[in-house]
């Protein structure tokens, strides 16, 4: 009964460290050319400065699926953009804001800057999707 007890927690213990299944659907990409960047960001502290992990796709089509794999359960927040030029950076113009595609997690939006890392987070679960138009 012992040996029973304790492997039923060293199982209930791994099942929420295991990587889970995330999708990101890009859709609304105007040109299918150049390169699409992906962070993924893990707290508020580092949103924007230090992403848990990125990652980049060339740009075949309109609408994108592109699957995330490796994340435990948690929660995070996407930023992206879309190098049309393939320069390697996001260009801005006048105050700073882009001139290529950008986009984030919720499809959320910032006044006067970019949405802060609570208006895009989300809570990665067992197979989530996660839906982001670019502008």
């Amino acid at each position: 009964m012992r040996t029973l007890l304790i492997t039923l927690c060293a199982c209930l213990l791994t099942v929420g460290t295991q990587a889970q299944s995330l999708t990101l659907e890009v859709r609304d990409i105007d040109r299918p050319t150049g390169t699409l960047y992906v962070a993924i960001y893990s707290s508020a502290e580092t949103f924007l400065s230090r992403p848990l992990t990125g990652f980049r796709v060339e740009v075949k089509d309109k609408q994108m699926s592109i699957p995330c794999q490796g994340l435990p359960a948690g929660t995070y927040a996407l930023c992206l953009f879309q190098d049309v030029n393939g320069n390697g950076t996001l260009d801005t113009g006048a105050y700073g804001i882009p001139t290529e595609p950008t986009g984030f997690s919720n499809d959320a939006q910032g006044v006067m800057g970019p949405p802060d890392f609570e208006s895009c987070s989300f809570t990665l679960r067992q197979d989530t999707t996660v839906v982001v138009h670019l502008r």
